[in-house]
């Protein structure tokens, strides 16, 4: 069946001319795919299907001119067994301390995916969100007059409820937990979204930066305040600048889609509200998570996190009104 992506063009406020957007989305388009044309507010471009996978191919988002990649629909085992679990602590010597806490992950449970979805292939950058601001005049959030001098960087101190009028604007939405986790497993269910071992140097974490395994909680906070202080101390967007940097440092970290950094970098948002579990009374079929709840799901872990938060089954819930120098977002957008 073939998908369709819906490309947006010079729509609320996109940068740049209808001849330069259908440019630069057509040096992108290959492999047949039909031209876009300056003008087409919107246009239907048709290309793929369900049944085949384009890691090398991906479309731009011309709104905020991001990067997307093919993600088709699946049938997959979504969440963890205590059994899969527990191979990964024993092969990396990671504390069991660590282990005990981890109960959200069961039960593993098939889920489909009916349709396909474009999803950015990296993070939303800085730049992407000060281009957002100016065009919907937002007012901008903490620290940004520093953070604007980071244009690649991931952006982060967003919290989910900022988040949704962006996703608005760029035509898109938060991928649901099951679209996330799907994007970062794959058909062989991986363990880290590069495959089943865990690496350091294929993704932006604590034991990148730290080059030693951080197996417990005393080994990551010694180095966290060496990196951010001890409790109460100003935060300082230079750290960021150094440790986060910009999106797809990690080429050799990509998913089996394309997409980059899925890994840490920064946690991102889902759509789903949060549970301690998964509850599989829910519908299996596109699932949404919940109706409501308290904490919203992120995902992947990031660049003050240790290995195991890094992995594609983590979860990870905050209130929608948090916002911090760890998390930030992609978004997904429907053929």
């Amino acid at each position: 069946m073939r998908q369709t992506l819906v490309v947006m063009a010079v729509m609320l406020g996109a940068v740049g001319s209808a001849a330069v957007v259908a440019q630069e989305v057509n040096s992108h388009l290959g492999h047949g795919a039909p031209a876009f044309e300056a003008g087409m507010t919107p246009a239907t471009l048709g290309w793929g299907s369900d049944d085949e996978v384009y890691p090398d191919r991906f479309v731009v988002n011309p709104v905020d001119g991001a990067e997307m990649v093919w993600v088709p629909a699946a049938q997959f085992v979504m969440g963890s067994t205590k059994e899969e679990i527990e191979a990964v602590w024993q092969k990396n010597a990671w504390d069991e301390e660590r282990l005990a806490n981890i109960t959200d992950e069961f039960p593993a449970h098939e889920v489909a995916l009916t349709k396909g979805c474009w999803l950015y292939k990296h993070e939303v950058t800085v730049g992407q969100w000060a281009a957002y601001l100016a065009a919907t005049e937002t007012d901008p959030q903490e620290y940004w007059d520093e953070l604007q001098a980071l244009p690649n960087m991931p952006v982060v101190f967003v919290h989910w409820e900022a988040v949704q009028p962006y996703a608005e604007w760029a035509h898109g939405a938060l991928p649901t937990e099951a679209q996330w986790e799907w994007a970062a497993r794959g058909p062989e269910h991986r363990a880290f979204p590069w495959g089943a071992d865990w690496d350091p140097t294929r993704c932006n974490s604590a034991e990148f930066w730290a080059q030693a395994p951080l197996p417990d909680e005393l080994s990551l906070e010694t180095w966290r305040r060496t990196v951010l202080g001890p409790p109460g101390t100003d935060f300082k967007v230079k750290t960021l600048a150094k440790h986060l940097g910009d999106v797809g440092r990690f080429p050799e970290g990509a998913a089996w889609c394309g997409a980059l950094d899925l890994a840490g970098s920064v946690f991102e948002w889902c759509g789903d509200w949060y549970t301690d579990g998964y509850d599989t009374t829910l519908s299996s079929e596109d699932p949404v998570g919940p109706e409501n709840g308290e904490w919203r799901i992120l995902r992947g872990g990031a660049w003050n996190s240790f290995a195991g938060q890094c992995r594609s089954g983590y979860r990870y819930g905050e209130g929608p009104w948090g916002e911090s120098y760890y998390s930030g977002f992609r978004l997904a957008v429907a053929p």
